[in-house]
């Protein structure tokens, strides 16, 4: 066989078993407990708007970091929902844990409850497998009903992780679950009405 048809036969054989690989997604969303106690009646409700994460990693594709400055999708290894969707739904299902309070769409806001406003914005969502997934997001809170309340903190997350993309996967949903939990605690700071004390509340301990 000419050498160019053996090429061209190798490179459809090697084509072929790419397109086969199977597809594997991971969430952000860490299983729910059955051991999760009964939704409450909240004392105050948050806002949260959509998660800002970075270009670079903002496709259906995992993103790894190679070496000082490569990033490298990995198309077999997909998020299951947009990554700033899994995101944002990873702080709340975070943040509900630790305090309690409900969730809502600013139009469904109840009149007799405090309404707080989250934003948060990653500034780095980087994934070095086998070593650590890390976080770096600014985020912000305040009050709906009185401007003097509000607060920007910074907090940067790093989770050491075993080889293997599920456990990147649960390195972040860990790095996730501890900046929610940071947010709460500046949450609940706020909500007090300690103001300048809420980026320290955060990222205590």
């Amino acid at each position: 066989m000419p050498r160019h048809l053996i090429v061209l036969t190798a490179t459809l054989l090697l084509a072929a078993c790419q397109s086969a690989a199977p597809i594997r997604y991971y969430t952000l969303l860490p299983p729910t407990s059955a051991d999760a106690a009964p939704a409450q009646d909240p004392a105050w409700q948050i806002v949260v708007d959509p998660v800002a994460v970075p270009a670079q990693v903002d496709t259906p594709y995992i993103v790894v970091r190679e070496g000082r400055n490569a990033l490298v999708p990995v198309e077999g290894q997909r998020w299951a929902a947009p990554l700033a969707e899994e995101v944002r739904a990873a702080i709340i299902d975070g943040i509900a844990g630790e305090v309690g309070a409900s969730t809502i769409n600013s139009a469904a806001a109840d009149s007799r409850l405090p309404v707080y406003r989250l934003r948060v914005s990653l500034r780095r969502f980087d994934s070095v497998l086998g070593s650590q997934a890390l976080i770096d997001a600014g985020w912000s809170i305040e009050s709906t009903r009185d401007a003097k309340r509000n607060a920007s903190c910074d907090s940067q997350v790093a989770v050491s992780i075993a080889a293997g993309f599920p456990a990147l996967a649960d390195g972040h949903q860990r790095a996730l679950a501890e900046l929610a939990r940071r947010i709460a605690s500046g949450l609940e700071a706020l909500h007090a009405g300690r103001a300048a004390s809420v980026c320290v509340a955060a990222n205590k301990g």
